[in-house]
């Protein structure tokens, strides 16, 4: 046999095996009812909290998509809406073409194409697929909780404000992204109130500069013991008085900024880099892209069961990153580790604690420490898996469990 011959039937060979490989590959993903995502931007993959959304439905729901027949968009939305039947028994959905069904269209009150209409309890939420996948989960989550749960943020010690536009000092953007996940978004001064309102769910500390006064954090100490909820997020360089308060919980905020100079943004300083998981597995975690933190504290928390607290860090630096000692540090600075002075990486920069009841015979108290508050600002909170690390903390501390994600 000659070597041309040869170099043929190997081609021959080859192909057939590759082919045969396909094949098999196919057979196993169509058993298992499995598809494999090779785009690059991951078009046809759902998103981690759409599928936490859809997956832990517990009421039937019906998405009624309308479309029109030689759009080329149509293939994404009956993709999306397949993947999402897949998940549940709870969701179902129709397609509708609005040329050949114009008063099913009037009567859902769809007036273009790509609208989605949720159905569920005789409730009803329009969502269009332009708006993206955030907007159409946000939809079904209008459909399925039965009520909004308020969220309490304090205010009177430099907290972000809520109303304010500024990139890098404004949390506007934040407000929008709850009354998306049906949460309102309320402002308290706890020094003019007698307390934690009654319908609070969560409150947040949104990056304080001042200290609180003694009976405002009576205040706090009550309501977790109430079995409430709180979300910190701290402003590192500032002079608030939430260590020691903190610290009976099981939360220390140690005397060091994160660093993570193989993690930071492109060539950008090593004190805005993308955190990393810890090794602890925790549905607050599922985002699509590692979170991006900028000038953080370490935040490490401890457990200790015989006082009713149990602690995990949530995330942390890299390996390569570490604690600086110096307090005062600007982004121009190439900060190196110093041994003896810094603390060695990996470092944790965000922790969650759960409290015993004691007494209280309801739910447990909780607390999220982030080390960081710039992260959620409008500058930030739409870069990297951001928005969805407050969300999922917001909906955990709420005990949204199904919106996770």
């Amino acid at each position: 046999m000659n070597a041309n011959l040869r170099n043929v039937l190997k081609l021959v060979v080859g192909t057939v095996g590759f082919l045969a490989m396909l094949i098999a590959i196919q057979a196993v993903l169509a058993h298992y009812n499995r598809r494999i995502d090779l785009t690059l931007q991951q078009k046809f993959t759902l998103a981690p909290r759409t599928q936490y959304v859809v997956s832990n439905l517990q009421q039937d729901v019906h998405a009624i998509a309308f479309i029109h027949p030689d759009r080329p968009e149509n293939f994404f939305l009956t993709d999306m809406l397949g993947r999402m039947d897949a998940l549940s028994p709870h969701f179902r959905h129709t397609i509708v073409d609005m040329n050949r069904s114009p008063a099913t269209a009037q009567q859902y009150d769809a007036r273009r194409y790509g609208t989605i209409v949720f159905e569920s309890a005789g409730r009803r939420r329009q969502s269009f697929l332009h708006s993206g996948e955030n907007d159409v989960v946000s939809a079904l989550l209008h459909v399925t909780r039965s009520a909004e749960k308020m969220i309490y943020f304090t205010t009177g010690h430099g907290e972000g404000d809520l109303s304010d536009p500024q990139p890098e000092d404004g949390y506007t953007k934040l407000r929008g992204a709850m009354a998306d996940e049906f949460y309102v978004a309320k402002q308290i001064a706890l020094a003019d109130t007698a307390g934690v309102p009654d319908d609070a769910v969560v409150v947040v500390l949104l990056g304080p500069t001042d200290p609180f006064l003694p009976f405002e954090l009576q205040a706090l100490d009550a309501f977790l013991k109430r079995g409430g909820r709180l979300f910190v997020l701290l402003e590192p360089e500032s002079s608030s008085n939430l260590d020691a308060f903190l610290e009976q919980y099981g939360v220390h905020l140690l005397d060091y900024i994160a660093v993570d100079p193989t993690k930071r943004i492109y060539a950008g300083e090593s004190i805005t880099f993308r955190a990393s998981r810890t090794a602890v597995t925790h549905d607050m975690k599922a985002v699509n892209a590692p979170p991006i933190f900028s000038l953080s504290r370490v935040v490490e928390v401890r457990q200790d069961l015989d006082n009713g607290i149990r602690a995990a860090p949530i995330l942390a630096t890299s390996a390569s990153g570490f604690g600086s000692a110096e307090r005062r540090i600007s982004a121009e600075q190439d900060l190196r580790f110093v041994p003896g002075r810094d603390l060695r990486g990996p470092v944790p920069i965000a922790g969650e604690v759960i409290l015993s009841n004691g007494d209280h015979q309801g739910p447990p108290g909780r607390i999220v420490v982030f080390g960081d508050v710039d992260f959620a600002h409008n500058g930030l909170l739409e870069q990297g898996g951001n928005r969805d690390l407050f969300i999922n903390a917001v909906n955990w501390l709420a005990d949204d469990v199904g919106q996770v994600g």
